[in-house]
């Protein structure tokens, strides 16, 4: 037997050691650290359902990244990073509202695109100190209606803020925030019951002062009793009033010395002032969304309300000096998910109903014979009622679900029969999912919807009563 050189000895015990650390991580990872329950924070992206929480480990931090159970890149004890992708891809069959000169209804168009295609990550950067920043490509590849080129704009930053937890009852984040206006607009985009959100949750956003239903400002929120009660309020740019000038604009648009002069810099009027107060008579709801399926893994039942207002001063443009109504929006819904065979983490049967009422005005009035009488805060958002009815059932040992849903926009009496013509609104629609992977990680969805005009008639010129479309969806989803 020949005698092994000392350099290849040193060699073999530090490739030794090597081994037994990576097989030591290794193992660690696999194993929960003992009494763990769940991870805490940050509250999850819009895009996935709300995250487990679970206790730090009581081992020393590590000095290296590990993963955490939950697929975390943990860097320390109370940071780490949690990376997530979502891919909505859509194939859409919809009919044009263009009667034909023969009178016939009109016919369809084809089009394929990526309804969200979305790159996201949430983390905590100290103890009780989170973060959640989405990327979205919105509608990627979609025609548009008159001259057919696809949309390929660049993605978009939505969800971008910052979060600290001072007590239960009291967070605090700023940046840009998911407006907490309507329940079925705080539903997880992955869990929908439907393959959307509904088309009168947007009634708040109307007046095109929103990015996807988010706005830069500040939010406070809390719970109470157990986590039953979680209250919402913030303040948020909302719509910034123009500059006060005088003289006239040159002809890009621009104030220019010595044909204009700027009296008054612009944004001058008050924030936009956002609040919810929602209530879980069964399980609790702790996300920065919730709800749509739960997939028989909770119980809950609850109720919610919300109130979004804004206003614009006299003083403020347009219409320097006259008065401005101020825009006021409330709703109102009532939820539940029921597991038929009772919660399993696991999955289950379950059924899911959500009912959903709101009031909106935007202060605008009208006047059949001049222009408007008050131009009002919010004037794309007219005097209205929505309603929202939603049902779902998820059969877990087959893989899919079935939904239907009918909505109603239904515009105040108070405007002329042309805008009531072309406002007013009912939506039927219904579908069936199928998961490929458990949950929501991937699944197929093909829904028909059915759009209808009830005041057609008073239309000038006339236009068809009605509309219908098919979109065939397929979603891929991590988190």
């Amino acid at each position: 037997m020949g005698i092994i050189p000392r350099s290849r000895n040193r060699l073999v015990l530090h490739c030794a050691v090597a081994i037994l650390a990576i097989a030591g991580a290794a193992q660690a990872q696999q194993q929960a650290p003992a009494g763990s329950t769940q991870m805490e924070k940050p509250q999850s992206p819009e895009t996935a359902p709300e995250k487990p929480q679970v206790t730090p480990p009581t081992s020393p931090a590590p000095a290296f990244v590990s993963l955490g159970p939950s697929r975390e890149l943990r860097l320390g004890e109370n940071t780490w990073f949690r990376f997530g992708a979502q891919v909505q891809a859509w194939a859409r069959f919809a009919q044009d509202r263009i009667l034909q000169s023969g009178g016939g209804d009109g016919t369809y168009n084809w089009d394929f695109y990526c309804r969200r295609c979305r790159l996201f990550t949430t983390g905590s950067v100290v103890k009780n100190v989170y973060f959640n920043v989405l990327f979205e490509a919105s509608n990627f590849g979609r025609a548009d209606p008159v001259s057919g080129a696809k949309s390929f704009a660049s993605p978009s930053l939505l969800d971008a803020y910052g979060q600290v937890k001072f007590a239960d009852w009291f967070w605090f984040s700023g940046g840009n925030i998911l407006l907490p206006l309507t329940r079925n607009g705080l539903q997880p985009t992955t869990t929908y019951v439907s393959i959307d959100t509904s088309n009168v949750a947007s009634t708040p956003a109307l007046q095109g002062n929103t990015a996807v239903l988010r706005d830069l400002g500040f939010q406070a929120n809390g719970f109470f009793l157990d986590n039953h009660i979680e209250y919402r309020a913030g303040v948020y740019q909302g719509t910034r009033a123009a500059a006060r000038i005088s003289g006239t604009l040159s002809p890009t648009g621009t104030c220019v010395p010595p044909t204009c002069t700027v009296l008054q810099t612009a944004g001058h009027n008050p924030p936009r002032f956002v609040s919810m107060v929602s209530l879980n008579l069964w399980d609790t709801e702790t996300g920065y969304v919730n709800g749509g399926h739960y997939f028989g893994a909770k119980r809950v039942l609850g109720v919610m309300g919300n109130f979004d207002y804004q206003v614009l001063r006299n003083a403020d443009p347009p219409a320097v000096g006259t008065a401005k109504n101020a825009y006021k929006g409330y709703s109102a819904a009532a939820f539940i998910n029921l597991p038929v065979n009772g919660p399993n983490p696991k999955g289950g049967d379950e059924l899911v109903g959500l009912v959903q009422l709101g009031w909106y005005d935007g202060g605008v009035r009208n006047n059949p014979a001049a222009p408007p009488t008050n131009l009002g805060t919010y004037p794309n958002v007219l005097k209205q009622t929505n309603l929202l009815l939603e049902a779902g059932y998820y059969f877990h040992a087959l893989k899919f679900s079935l939904f239907g849903k009918y909505e109603m926009r239904s515009i105040s009496d108070d405007y002329v029969d042309p805008i009531k013509a072309v406002s007013n609104q009912k939506w039927y629609a219904a579908g069936i999912k199928y998961y490929v992977a458990p949950f929501n990680l991937m699944n197929f969805a093909l829904q028909y919807e059915r759009i209808n005009f009830p005041d057609a008639d008073k239309a000038i010129p006339p236009q068809q009563s009605g509309t219908n479309n098919i979109t065939f969806q397929m979603q891929t989803f991590l988190y």
